[in-house]
């Protein structure tokens, strides 16, 4: 060790330290907070998308700067997401000169609101720039979010009962099972993970509902004359196909297969078939393939499609729904008591129904106590499929393993709503209306575009979450003499060295801090 330390001081390539005097204030207060300056990562993305240029570009009379409130609303979504209100004290805590009113954050939501289809265009214009975007194949999954408050939106209605306006936050199928009023949102995706759109919808709406009006809005925001879909099955109804093959779109959804009603007995024929399947070598994965013409309903006029069709069978699959099977049977055998099927039938709504029959000997009322019994051919007949999954295509032309690809890749779809419900905390959402919650939901898209294109520019070696704590990490304590000594996490310290940032460095003045993460990247590591 020592041989070497010589060898390298003869060569020149051990670093001269440096020294510096730095006086404390020994009366200065306590409770002087350390100031967050991960930030300016994500401030280094807002101009590479180029949003402060084309919010200047925007004529306004305001008296607040809105590509500055933007960025408070964007940074502090994912540093430490909050209320509008808690966003406004908390900009104490950044580095920098953030002096922005709470009247101002509330008064560029109205604007923001009026600039959403123009952003929209913007960031797909930057973000197709920056990372060559294909739009023709694009991912859509529906997911809804809730609101602190029990009141839904009502809907107006004139004098003569026309509907003049639907409310926007209405109860509908939440997916975290919850009761409070909620609103839906349609997203689109790119091949690279990154969101390209998204609009919102009316809670009581379903997600098949929302599939065409997504599209065709999503088509003439950015121009595009044909776009294939990847969605799953709940997208997969006739008559959104019928309007895609009036509108010369693609698709690729799953399809039911499952059930002795509403799933197709030509296809549960073919999956039953012991012939064509083509296994791997540890027979743990199965696939078939072929292709059909289907009327699109029975009037004579129903539109013809032809379709590939891939069935898949997995036998981890398999075995995590039967083991699944096995829990429900479990469970319904205890329901073969008369009485415990009536208690549980008494839920909700139900609780007010009262379960009686009429004699038809005597004419009296009597409780009514059903003989219960499991259904085995029932049982055997879900038990043939499990395991399997069914792809269906319009682009006949695409092979098995590209289709399989492009539907692993709408789980990154799921990822980003997992991402805006728990990183971005978007919900419950606080704003009330309906110009502020568009407002907030393209701030937490925005947001949202910001950690996606961060994870693209490292190659996704690091996760939102750790993305978001690493930026949280880096803080600045103020000392005198213009100085600053930092705080990193490990993550922050490589995410750095994942952008191709050179900063490691425990002190520094207040001119070098302020240009953190505005030096040229270098090659951003792959390795």
């Amino acid at each position: 060790m020592l041989e070497r330390l010589k060898r390298e001081a003869k060569e020149g390539l051990l670093t001269e330290p440096q020294f510096f005097q730095v006086s404390y204030d020994l009366l200065a207060p306590m409770n002087e907070v350390d100031q967050s300056y991960g930030w300016m990562v994500l401030d280094n993305l807002f101009e590479e998308l180029k949003l402060t240029e084309f919010l200047k570009t925007v004529k306004s009379k305001s008296e607040y700067d809105l590509a500055q409130v933007l960025k408070l609303l964007v940074f502090q979504r994912v540093l430490n997401p909050d209320s509008k209100l808690s966003t406004y004290a908390s900009q104490v805590n950044l580095f920098g000169h953030w002096e922005i009113s709470l009247n101002a954050i509330y008064r560029s939501l109205d604007k923001l609101d009026t600039l959403k289809e123009k952003l929209l265009l913007h960031l797909h214009k930057e973000v197709s720039r920056m990372t060559k975007r294909e739009a023709r194949l694009v991912f859509y999954d529906v997911t809804n979010y809730y609101f602190e408050t029990d009141i839904p939106d009502e809907t107006v209605v004139s004098v003569d009962g026309e509907i003049l306006k639907e409310g926007l936050r209405r109860r509908g199928p939440s997916k975290e099972h919850r009761p409070k009023p909620i609103v839906q949102l349609g997203l689109f995706m790119d091949t690279n993970g990154i969101p390209i759109s998204y609009k919102l919808f009316r809670g009581n709406q379903t997600d098949p509902i929302t599939y065409l009006p997504a599209v065709e809005e999503v088509k003439k925001q950015f121009g595009i004359e044909r776009i294939v879909v990847v969605a799953d099955k709940a997208m997969n109804s006739s008559y959104n196909i019928s309007k895609m093959i009036h509108q010369k779109d693609g698709w690729l959804f799953s399809q039911k297969h499952r059930g002795r009603r509403g799933a197709s007995k030509e296809l549960q024929t073919q999956i039953l078939n012991p012939n064509d399947w083509q296994f791997n070598k540890e027979l743990t994965f199965a696939k078939k393939s072929y292709l059909r013409e289907r009327k699109l309903g029975t009037k004579k006029d129903s539109p013809l499609v032809k379709e590939k069709v891939l069935i898949t069978w997995s036998k981890k699959y398999a075995d995590r729904e039967r083991i699944r099977r096995e829990g429900a049977l479990e469970y319904a055998s205890q329901l073969t008591n008369a009485e415990l099927f009536r208690q549980t039938s008494k839920k909700g709504g139900k609780k007010y129904l009262d379960l009686h029959y009429l004699d038809e000997k005597t004419g009296e009322l009597k409780p009514f106590s059903p003989l219960v019994t499991i259904d085995h051919e029932q049982v055997d007949f879900d038990a043939q499929f499990d395991g399997v999954n069914v792809l269906v295509t319009s682009e006949v032309g695409m092979t098995d393993e590209e289709m399989l690809e492009a539907y692993k890749e709408l789980a990154k779809i799921e990822d980003c709503f997992r991402i805006t419900k728990t990183e971005l905390e978007s919900r419950p959402v606080y704003v009330w209306t309906e110009n502020h919650i568009q407002a907030h939901f393209l701030t937490c898209f925005i947001a949202l575009i910001h950690l996606r294109l961060l994870q693209h520019q490292i190659n996704w070696k690091m996760s939102p979450r750790r993305i978001a704590n690493a930026l949280n990490s880096a803080k600045a304590t103020r000392l005198q003499d213009n100085y600053y000594r930092l705080q990193e996490s490990p993550d922050m310290q490589l995410l750095n060295r994942l952008l191709g940032m050179e900063w490691n460095k425990g002190f520094v003045k207040f001119e070098e801090l302020k240009n953190y993460a505005k030096a040229p990247y270098t090659t951003p590591k792959r390795d």
